[in-house]
């Protein structure tokens, strides 16, 4: 979705252009829902595009129609559960994702949204639609996925001291990967068979076939359509299946078909760097703030922190003023103090002006969406956060180690669980 106004802008498949299909029937039943033909069609397009733009040669037809009907189906299951479980995406975190599509694109919001209004097959509202079908997808992971794992203080503290803890500050590799996945409860003959085509697979990728269009073709991650690129990871975030493989691989190599609980991967490493200590600019200050209200229009509210202002710069204390007229309860008893703030802990108009105001100086008032604003910095240092930074990196590292396989499991319950009835065609 990205690279969604490249993709779209590409030129059409004459294959897919010279199929003749019926657009408006059932491709697919999932529960109570159901996938057009149409929905299919389009996606197809899509999918072909995203190849084209990747320079990724294009599967045959009806391989890359599996592959998106796979993936069509797992959404619809994780739309129908979103649904239930109340998940809505509010206009302004819409909003955001879509003006950030848009820079990407070096675009304005206004030119991007012309630009697929204009572009034939597609609609601004379309696009925005997925989006936020994407973004309420991936909610509902956050929340399923993450309540099947807890990392606890000890486990942080052992993986920090283990081998691979220490690895993964070293280094950080970009890699690319292909999943033939096993059903639950797979049967010898069911093994067999994706061993076989696992390893023929990584036959094809060692003599040369193009690691991108076999992903596409025959992966069945949700990073199939991206070439299997799953981007840059630290060697303990790297799912345990592939870790101790990929720390003896050079950018360039290939694995052999390795077995999870799940299927068989092969994991290709596109590319390695090092990774660096963490020092963090903070600022010490203290702010006093007040709020609008029902009884305090927002022109009272400014100019109530106007005289405040007016009042330390003829040398009242600042602290004194904070505790005196404050309405932020966590500072105000001490003064205003907020401690030592690290860079993205405050809204930005407050870390813009924070990063504006000399030491021992204070701003001039400022607006926030809390009320009207103004601070005072006391000092600045660049703290060496590497223990907290190890902490969190860890914490991190177990998260997503584990995430890819918690993931695979949970769609695999959930398409297990439904009821799924693909036609014909």
């Amino acid at each position: 979705m990205r690279a969604l106004l490249l993709v779209l802008l590409c030129t059409l498949s004459p294959l897919l252009m010279a199929t003749e299909t019926s657009l408006d029937r059932v491709a697919v039943v999932v529960d109570n829902s159901v996938i057009l033909e149409s929905q299919v069609h389009d996606r197809l397009l899509d999918a072909i595009h995203q190849l084209q733009v990747n320079n990724t040669p294009v599967p045959p037809e009806e391989v890359l129609r599996d592959q998106v009907i796979h993936q069509m189906i797992l959404e619809q299951l994780q739309l129908n559960l979103a649904q239930k479980a109340g998940i809505h995406i509010s206009d302004d975190d819409l909003n955001k994702s879509m003006t950030e599509m848009a820079a990407q694109n070096h675009l304005s919001l206004q030119q991007f949204q012309a630009q697929l209004d204009h572009t034939p097959g597609t609609s601004y509202a379309a696009v925005r639609a997925q989006v936020a079908d994407e973004m309420k997808i991936q909610q509902l992971r956050n929340h399923e996925v993450s309540a099947r794992m807890h990392i606890t203080q000890q486990e942080v503290d052992a993986f920090l001291a283990s081998p691979a803890g220490k690895a993964a500050l070293a280094s950080e590799y970009h890699l690319a990967h292909i999943f033939i996945p096993l059903p639950d409860q797979a049967t010898p003959e069911q093994i067999q068979t994706a061993q076989a085509k696992a390893e023929s697979i990584d036959q094809a990728l060692m003599h040369g076939a193009n690691f991108a269009q076999v992903a596409a073709a025959n992966s069945q991650a949700d990073d199939a359509m991206k070439g299997g690129d799953m981007g840059w990871r630290s060697a303990a975030q790297i799912p345990s299946i592939f870790a101790n493989v990929v720390a003896t691989m050079k950018p360039g190599d290939v694995s052999p078909a390795l077995r999870s609980d799940s299927g068989f991967h092969i994991v290709k490493l596109l590319e390695q760097h090092s990774a660096e200590h963490h020092l963090v600019h903070q600022i010490k200050c203290r702010h006093i703030l007040i709020k609008p209200s029902e009884v305090l229009s927002d022109a009272e509210a400014h100019a109530r922190i106007e005289q405040i202002a007016a009042k330390i710069k003829a040398g009242a204390d600042f602290g004194q003023q904070a505790k005196l007229y404050s309405e932020d309860p966590g500072s105000a008893r001490n003064g205003g103090d907020l401690g030592w703030v690290s860079p993205g802990t405050m809204v930005p108009g407050f870390e813009k002006m924070m990063n504006a105001t000399p030491v021992g100086q204070t701003s001039a008032p400022f607006h926030s969406r809390f009320g009207w604003h103004i601070l005072r910095v006391d000092a600045v240092r660049d703290q060496d956060m590497t223990q907290s930074f190890r902490e969190e990196l860890a914490r991190q590292a177990l998260f997503r180690r584990d995430y890819d396989e918690n993931l695979q499991a949970w769609l695999r319950e959930l398409r297990a669980q439904a009821y799924v009835d693909i036609k014909s065609h």
